[in-house]
């Protein structure tokens, strides 16, 4: 199956008239390297416990430690907020919009920038990727319905496009498909979930994350045989070991545990490292073939 099977094609209309200033002319590149700056929880939230002044510090401290690094294409996601709402507050917005905002100023125009908004608040994450010109948005739950921690969430594939328009943002969409971090609801195969999203959700590339790193290959690998000309992202578990096995499937990868002092999401990006693993990733690179 080298197309999309059963499901109309939308076409993808374009509403601004020309892209943000030094924007890549193409987001998706051979061997794509995404990672994240996880900020930390932000005022409103139960863990919060710094002045947001610190956290904006941080968060631009990170971007740049990146940047510096070798990374093109950064992630903003609030992952210490709790509790995680499907509809955030105002408060959130504002604090991640003006994160946002500074990290692009900071960083050269080359700079790929990204918006995640837990739990899947799609009119937000729309919202400041357009104030912050984000390059694309990450939508944990797109299609389909998932259960998770706290229950059960409608994919917001709606939400998004309709702000899209309403915003006329042309911002890119990347999302999860089947996520690790929950559960698909009916009997909808990866597949279909995919070319769901594809066709009617307009994506422009896939996030496909396993439970475990062995599921990940396994499902990436299913994807890419059956809809080869789309671009998929390993969306977690890829670290200094395994990357180059990681490269043989899928056209790219977020990364981000493997970077921190704690080894998880949430702790602090860690020199080291980000040092050790761009050594890794760049002889990857510098050896690689793909086209």
């Amino acid at each position: 199956m080298n197309k999309i099977l059963n499901y109309a094609i939308t076409k993808k209309i374009l509403y601004q008239q020309e892209p943000r200033q030094g924007q890549p002319e193409n987001l998706l590149t051979p061997f794509g390297l995404a990672s994240v700056v996880g900020i930390q929880a932000l005022p409103g939230t139960t863990l919060n416990t710094l002045p947001f002044k610190n956290i904006l510090k941080k968060a631009v401290d990170e971007a740049q430690m990146l940047y510096k690094a070798g990374v093109r294409n950064i992630l903003i996601q609030n992952v210490n907020d709790l509790p995680m709402y499907v509809h955030v507050g105002t408060n959130i917005v504002s604090y991640m919009t003006v994160i946002g905002y500074a990290i692009r100023e900071a960083l050269p125009d080359d700079c790929v920038l990204g918006v995640s908004v837990l739990r899947d608040d799609a009119d937000a994450m729309v919202s400041i990727a357009s104030a912050i010109e984000a390059d694309y948005i990450r939508p944990k739950a797109y299609v389909g319905a998932v259960v998770g921690l706290d229950g059960i969430h409608s994919g917001c594939v709606d939400q998004v496009l309709e702000m899209r328009y309403k915003l006329k943002c042309d911002v890119q969409i990347w999302p999860d498909i089947h996520d690790r971090s929950s559960s698909p609801l009916g009997n909808v195969s990866l597949l279909d979930a995919c070319q769901q999203a594809i066709s009617q959700g307009l994506a422009d590339a896939l996030i496909i994350t396993g439970k475990d790193f062995a599921e990940s290959t396994e499902k990436i690998r299913l994807v890419k045989d059956n809809l080869p000309d789309k671009y998929v992202f390993l969306g977690g578990g890829a670290n200094v070991n395994n990357l180059s096995q990681v490269y043989d499937l899928a056209d790219g990868i977020f990364v981000a545990s493997c970077l921190k002092d704690t080894g998880n999401m949430t702790g602090n990006l860690d020199q080291e490292k980000l040092d050790q693993f761009m050594k890794t990733y760049n002889g990857i690179v510098l050896n690689g073939s793909k086209k």
